[in-house]
C-alpha cells in the first residue's frame, strides 16, 4: 500500500520589503479613490483591511527584530573588563559587585535587583559568574602545573611571603590580578626560578651556585615589551631568553 504523501507547505513569512510595498499600494489606492483594486488579494475585503493586517505584521516583525537584537547583545563570554564597561554605561560600578562577591561569597538580593533593572537578569548573571569561576579554576590548575603541582606551588608561595621584599610581593600580586594568562604564567616561572636559585636547598656540591651574568628586566614595562615582541610567539629560543632574563631580575 502506498504511503500518503504530505504536499502541504508552510507559508513563507513575508519580508519587510514586501510588507512596505503592499502598504504603499494601499496608500496609492486610497488616494485614487478605487473601490477594489485588481491587485487586492481575495482574502481581503478592502484595501483598509489589508492595510490593517500588514500594519500588524510590520509591528510584529519589528518587535521580533528588537528581541533578537537584545538577545545577541550579550554572548556570555565577556571578559571582566568588558562587563565593567557594560555596567559603567548603565551607571553601575563593577568593582562594587566584585568586592561584595569576594567578601560574601556571592551577590546580595539588592545586587541582583540592581543588575536586573540594568538589563542583566539573575540567570545571565549566575551563568557568567559560573563561567568565570571555571576559567579561574582552569588557569589556577595550569599555573600550579608550571611549578610541579599544588604542593610545590604552596611551598613557593610560603617562601615568597617570608623572603621577598614588600615591593616585589606587590608587583607579583599586581601581575596575578592582571588577568593576563601569559604574564601570570611568566611571573610564576620567574618566581619559581628565583626560589630555586635563592631558597631551594642545592644538591650540587662545590662551585658558587651563582646564576650566570647577563641582562635583567628593571621594570614590568620592559618585561611587557619583551613579551610583545613578535619573536615571543614564534621563537622558542627567544622565549627562553626572556625567561632567563626574568630569572635574573627582581620584579617578582
Amino acid at each position: 500500500m502506498a504511503e500518503t504523501v504530505n504536499t502541504y507547505e508552510e507559508p513563507k513569512p513575508e519580508s519587510q520589503e514586501h510588507v512596505e510595498a503592499m502598504l504603499d499600494k494601499v496608500e496609492k489606492s486610497q488616494a485614487a479613490g478605487q473601490e477594489r483594486p485588481d491587485w487586492l488579494p481575495e482574502k481581503f475585503k478592502s484595501p483598509e483591511d489589508m492595510a490593517k493586517a500588514y500594519s500588524q505584521l510590520e509591528s510584529k516583525m519589528g518587535s521580533q527584530e528588537q528581541e533578537t537584537t537584545e538577545a545577541e547583545e550579550y554572548s556570555g563570554d565577556e571578559t571582566p573588563n568588558q562587563v565593567s564597561d557594560l555596567l559603567d554605561d548603565r551607571g553601575l560600578d563593577f568593582d562594587v559587585f566584585q568586592q561584595e562577591y569576594a567578601e560574601l561569597g556571592g551577590l546580595s538580593e539588592e545586587a541582583y535587583e540592581a543588575l536586573e533593572q540594568a538589563g542583566f537578569p539573575p540567570e545571565m548573571v549566575d551563568s557568567w559568574i559560573e563561567g568565570q569561576n571555571a576559567v579561574a579554576e582552569k588557569m589556577t590548575t595550569e599555573i600550579k602545573s608550571v611549578v610541579g603541582g599544588e604542593q610545590e606551588y604552596n611551598t613557593l608561595m610560603q617562601w615568597a611571603s617570608q623572603n621577598l621584599p614588600e615591593q616585589d610581593i606587590d608587583a607579583y600580586n599586581a601581575t596575578m590580578e592582571s588577568q593576563n594568562p601569559d604574564m601570570i604564567r611568566l611571573a610564576v616561572q620567574g618566581l619559581h626560578a628565583r626560589y630555586r636559585s635563592e631558597g631551594e636547598p642545592s644538591l650540587v656540591q662545590g662551585g658558587t651556585g651563582m646564576a650566570s651574568t647577563g641582562g635583567r628586566f628593571d621594570s614590568t614595562a620592559e618585561l611587557t615589551a619583551a613579551m610583545q615582541d613578535p619573536r615571543y610567539d614564534k621563537d622558542p629560543a627567544y622565549r627562553q631568553q626572556v625567561a632567563d632574563k626574568l630569572r635574573r631580575s627582581s620584579l617578582f
